[in-house]
């Protein structure tokens, strides 16, 4: 029985890889109907499974528009990209609308969109995929060129000041502050602590509603924002609008990464108070 059934999964990857390749429109519908059970099978087990089916999963992708495989991704990388760059969420929509995406779409990178629960689990599963590291463009470091990280650098000097005011306005909210040189024309974003993601928070509530998971919330700011130098000016000029400009970044944060606002009231009225 071992050996028939042995026999019969290189059988169907077999027969599945020749549809990928030569019916591409025959993959799609089965896909449609069964490709989430082929990433519950890559992810199972610990990933025994993962090299029998991380040829036959597929993910959306920013630059194509369409469900691409991790081979089609890698063809398709630029020389001067190392790494498979992802982000999870529940909106394709959405994550292509995320500065980091942005930012990489203009080097030319494409970016994954993963938008189902499991997916969360796939990168960390396989680690890599044809010598290529995954990296989460919300979490981990993009590895972009070393000029930028030494502006990145002087920028966070020269904005300490304000870094510090953020991180004393908002307290316990947040687990730090942080300059960005990857928020293009956007004046926050927020990313969680420690390597994992906002969608596991939100995975792990859906499986246990009593959980008390909760991910670090790091708010990171672009000094060069209009916004920005506004709370730098009001600082000395007007404490309490700054104060208040810092809730207002930090409710900006919030929705940047789809979570939830504390008190969608008081934001609304924060922002009718300051634009007033």
């Amino acid at each position: 029985l071992k050996v028939i059934a042995a026999n019969l999964e290189k059988k169907i990857k077999a027969e599945l890889e020749r549809m990928l390749k030569d019916d591409r429109e025959k993959y799609e519908t089965f896909y449609a109907a069964f490709g989430r059970q082929l990433k519950f099978g890559l992810v199972s087990d610990y990933g025994m499974h993962k090299d029998l089916l991380q040829d036959l999963v597929e993910f959306r992708s920013d630059k194509e528009g369409k469900d691409i495989t991790l081979k089609e991704y890698c063809d398709a990388m630029p020389e001067s990209q190392k790494h498979i760059y992802f982000a999870t969420g529940d909106s394709a929509a959405r994550l292509s609308q995320l500065p980091q995406t942005q930012l990489l779409r203009e080097r030319g990178f494409d970016v994954l969109l993963m938008t189902e629960q499991v997916d969360t689990f796939i990168p960390q599963t396989l680690n890599t995929y044809a010598e290529h590291e995954f990296r989460n463009i919300l979490t981990d470091d993009l590895d972009l060129a070393t000029e930028e990280k030494k502006a990145a650098e002087e920028k966070a000097k020269a904005f300490q000041s304000g870094v510090d005011f953020l991180k004393e306005s908002l307290g316990e909210k947040v687990k730090d502050v942080r300059v960005s040189t990857e928020l293009g024309s956007h004046a926050v974003t927020m990313v969680p602590d420690g390597g994992m993601s906002f969608e596991m928070e939100r995975y792990m509530h859906t499986v246990d509603p009593s959980s008390d998971y909760h991910c670090g919330r790091i708010l990171e700011v672009n000094p060069e924002h209009p916004l920005l130098q506004r709370l730098s000016e009001s600082r000395e000029s007007d404490p309490e609008r700054a104060k208040k400009l810092a809730e207002l970044l930090y409710d900006q944060g919030l929705l940047m990464a789809n979570l939830p606002l504390e008190d969608p009231t008081a934001y609304t009225d924060l922002v009718c108070e300051l634009i007033g």
